[in-house]
């Protein structure tokens, strides 16, 4: 395995500082917004994204190789989804990784009257790392250049009613069920059509997707197509399948989100999804139908910010033999106090529960472990990104400090556990790290992260960022069920500049 080169860092470190001298803010030229010619509004947009990050003993690779890793998704006998069919299988253990990533936008928004075009291309790659990257930089597969938003909006003057067509980005709420993951290397971006409606202050919007095509088709196994046999978990081929879901018309979201105002301190969220996945499914989907209803509770008023979120999901699930009944929850909350100290002092506490399995290998058993559709990867629950919404206890605060104008610094606890011991664990990109039959323990773990951020020049955002995680038995005991050994701690660090103009 190649290790870790400092010189990479130092460079990363050297670059940002060089961007971030007063100098470079005296010579800017502030740029506009948007240019007007005739009767048209042109808003160009730029973004340039260099990261340098580090991690030691990943929980997400190495060991079992999972091949798919649908959330619902169980193979054959076991809680967990199907994995590399060969008994003495195993990928290499990495005692650490590190990558040196680039990620650059450019884009193009075009006005004219009720009328917007607008198109963003992206262009996301790794400049160094070691071997294995992929599964640190998460989020979806794939390098190199492509289309991040091209969408037609049509809307009123006051963007009272609006209609949006193309590939866009979609946060609600606070993204738990739908956001968009801009920290990762590839941030997600729908194929959608959206409805938006306001009357006083009441905002509705209603959302039709396409999601989760696979380049590859269909890959047999849970759901393939046509009724055919594949394998279902490690050693074991032949298995038979579910054949019990037959239409061939892939995977569609649709949506509806409702937000009412009442006054500052209470604004109420609803929100209904519906996740509907027919063969050929991609990796991290299986045959489903999968429906959400979630209501957010949350205000602002004088320093004083809160969010109390629910959510229930219900659904069914193509099995071996059957149909498998979902029925699972999940709520969180948060508050943040903004204080009239020095520093701008600002206290915060958190915590979240969702549902998980009871590691039943019974294929018709009703399906309890939540699962969060397209949620915000981080830093939700931390920058760290080794937990998800799903099968988590999770307990944390942290106080955050501003110093100066330019400078902010955040420190973070986060005790988290299993709901079931028995059940999965899944990290915040949706990878699934294992299970194991014998545990007996919640505690995955504690997680300590701080957070820095540098901003001399307004255009250039430079942070920096380091997490400890100390592994409890519960995490220890998956870890050595999927051949990971048993780390007792995890470090990661990061260090990135973002450069945005206008």
């Amino acid at each position: 395995m190649t290790r870790p080169n400092p010189s990479v860092f130092a460079a990363a470190a050297a670059l940002a500082l060089s961007l971030a001298s007063p100098s470079a803010e005296a010579q800017a030229t502030p740029l506009p917004e948007s240019i007007p010619v005739g009767s048209f509004t042109f808003r160009p947009s730029f973004e340039l994204r260099v990261r340098g990050e580090f991690r030691t003993d990943p929980f997400d690779i190495g060991g079992v190789n999972f091949t798919r890793g649908a959330v619902l998704e169980d193979a054959y006998g076991t809680n967990l989804p199907p994995r590399f069919d060969a008994p003495t299988y195993m990928t290499p253990i990495y005692s650490s990784q590190w990558a040196a990533t680039s990620r650059a936008r450019l884009g193009l928004a075009v006005d004219r009257g009720p009328v917007t075009a607008a198109i963003v291309l992206q262009d996301a790659r790794p400049i160094a790392g070691s071997t294995g990257t992929g599964v640190l930089q998460s989020s979806q597969l794939g390098t190199g250049l492509g289309l991040f938003e091209a969408y037609l909006d049509v809307h009123r003057k006051n963007r009272r009613v609006w209609f949006r067509l193309g590939r866009q980005r979609v946060v609600w709420g606070d993204g738990r069920l739908l956001g968009e993951s801009d920290f990762t290397q590839r941030p997600r971006s729908l194929d959608a059509a959206r409805l938006g409606l306001s009357w006083k202050n009441i905002d509705v919007e209603l959302l039709a997707a396409l999601i989760g095509t696979s380049p590859l088709g269909s890959l047999g196994g849970l759901g393939a197509a046509g009724g055919t046999t594949g394998s279902g978990s490690a050693g074991s081929t032949g298995t038979p399948v579910p054949t019990t879901v037959h239409p061939q018309t892939g995977s569609q979201l649709y949506g509806a989100h409702a937000v009412f105002r009442i006054f500052p301190l209470l604004a109420i969220d609803v929100t209904a999804l519906a996740r509907i996945v027919r063969p050929p499914a991609a990796l991290d989907l299986t045959p489903s139908d999968t429906y959400v209803f979630d209501a957010r509770f949350s205000g602002d008023y004088r320093g004083v910010r809160y969010a109390v979120e629910g959510a229930y999901e219900l659904g069914r699930i193509s099995s071996f033999g059957a149909n498998r009944d979902l029925r699972a929850f999940a709520g969180a909350a948060r508050v943040t106090w903004e204080t009239a100290l020095p520093w701008h002092l600002t206290f915060g506490a958190a915590g979240a529960y969702a549902s998980g399995d009871n590691g039943s290998t019974d294929p018709l058993a009703v399906q309890t472990r939540f699962d969060p559709i397209l949620p915000e990867e981080r830093p939700m629950h931390g920058r760290m990104g080794l937990y998800a919404w799903s099968n988590l206890i999770e307990a944390g605060a942290d106080i955050a400090a501003r110093p100066a104008d330019a400078f902010s610094v955040n420190l973070g606890y986060r005790f988290v556990g299993l709901a079931d011991p028995k059940g999965r664990w899944t990290s915040a990109s949706l990878i699934p790290i294992g299970a194991s039959a014998t545990n007996e323990s919640h505690i995955l773990g504690h997680q300590i992260d701080a957070t820095f951020g540098l901003r001399v020049w307004d255009p250039l955002a430079i942070e920096a960022s380091y997490g400890l995680f100390l592994t409890g038995e519960g995490a220890q005991n998956i870890l050595e069920a999927s051949s990971r050994g048993r780390p007792e701690m995890q470090h990661f660090a990061y260090l990135q500049a973002v450069l945005r103009a206008p």
